[in-house]
């Protein structure tokens, strides 16, 4: 055999020895760590971080960012997301009685007489906004009117309280006040929102003295309207809101957020002995926790957390048009003038249309909080 053969030949067996061995190297190392050329543990421990299993939660992003031990392919193959489907519940009572929604619903559309809603639950929890409607004639007097947007924190044990209660105890305490003030030969108008102040802090002592039997916990966030004869008295309790179309599309606030960010607000908490500081989120929260200033509910805090009411007065006239009522997960997304722009665009066709395109607005805007829109015709009102 020449000897240029035997040459070549032992060339290749030297290198198919070099690449015998850098492949046990290789090997060795994979067997080490858990990334490597051939993963040594079972697929479903290798996947286990960012799996979504059928009916759990996925786990949040800021403790998945600290897990180091999921393997190439699980980075590579997104986790597929399960979005739990809420429950289809409420109920629209006409006459004298709440209509206040209930259960964990999703998408809600409603019309009544004058009135329509629209409401969406966040992707993260359970839908925690209701509202309420009494409409109907009481004593041949059919200018008397409920009409009520609750946002609840905490679980919906406050808010579906405050749902059912607030607007029975408002209606049977301004019919007290009217029929007083009657007798007395007083216009009744300081005596109708006292009437409304008194009703919020009976709610609010019934909703604790359940919650206490109860031993449960959470509060509520509220704004109402009451037309009266020919007035317009708005209360309401956080960060819900009232907005007024006038004068041809003209949004007029009719309430002020109740938050810690409210200087008034901070110095109240801060003569009760309490604090004041913003969270890590630039949010001013009362004793680090809360955000709003009143509510319904939250006993822990009530030293602080008062539920007594802003309320306003406003005559009924021409060029009142129409009110926004809604929770401040439209609020947060949507100012007051655009909200009332897109309801004056949609009159003439769907209102219902414009409270769900509210909605739709809010959430394409990156809101996830839940969502509840009313707009009540005032023209209907006005004599």
């Amino acid at each position: 055999m020449p000897l240029r053969t035997v040459r070549f030949f032992f060339s290749v067996a030297a290198a198919f020895a070099r690449l015998v061995q850098n492949l046990r190297k290789a090997l060795a190392a994979a067997a080490r760590s858990p990334v490597g050329l051939i993963a040594t543990r079972p697929l479903p421990l290798r996947r286990g971080v960012g799996v979504v299993v059928e009916g759990q939660q996925q786990q949040p992003e800021s403790k998945r960012k600290k897990t180091t031990t999921s393997s190439w392919s699980a980075r590579r193959r997104p986790s597929r997301l399960v979005i739990p489907v809420a429950d289809d519940a409420g109920e629209l009572a006409a006459g004298w009685g709440a209509a206040a929604v209930a259960g964990k619903e999703d998408d809600v559309e409603v019309e009544g007489e004058g009135f329509w809603v629209a409401s969406r639950a966040g992707p993260w929890h359970a839908m925690e906004d209701a509202y309420s409607v009494i409409t109907g004639k009481h004593c041949g007097d059919s200018q008397l009117a409920f009409y009520g947007v609750f946002d609840g924190h905490g679980g919906r044990a406050a808010v579906d309280f405050v749902s059912e209660r607030l607007g029975e105890n408002v209606v049977a305490a301004v019919l007290a006040a009217d029929n007083e003030a009657s007798s007395a030969a007083d216009d009744g108008n300081d005596a109708i929102s006292a009437a409304i102040r008194s009703a919020y802090l009976a709610t609010d002592s019934e909703l604790l003295a359940q919650h206490q039997v109860q031993d449960v916990s959470g509060g509520a966030c509220a704004a109402t309207a009451v037309v009266k004869g020919s007035d317009l008295y708005i209360a309401h309790l956080g960060d819900c809101r009232a907005v007024l179309s006038h004068g041809g599309g003209t949004a007029a606030a009719l309430t002020a957020d109740h938050t810690c960010a409210a200087e008034d607000e901070r110095a109240r908490i801060e003569r009760g002995g309490g604090y004041v500081c913003r969270s890590g989120s630039c949010v001013w929260r009362v004793q680090g926790s809360l955000a709003v200033s009143r509510s319904f509910g939250d006993a822990g805090l009530k030293r602080w957390i008062v539920a007594e009411p802003a309320v306003t007065k406003v005559a009924l006239g021409a060029g009142c048009e129409f009110l926004i009522v809604a929770s401040d997960g439209l609020w947060d997304k949507v100012s007051n003038q655009e909200a009332v722009d897109v309801v004056s665009r949609c009159r003439a066709e769907s209102v219902g249309r414009s409270c769900v395109e509210l909605v739709e607005m809010a959430r394409s805007r990156g809101g996830r909080d839940d969502v509840t829109v009313m707009v009540v015709d005032l023209e209907r009102f006005v004599r």
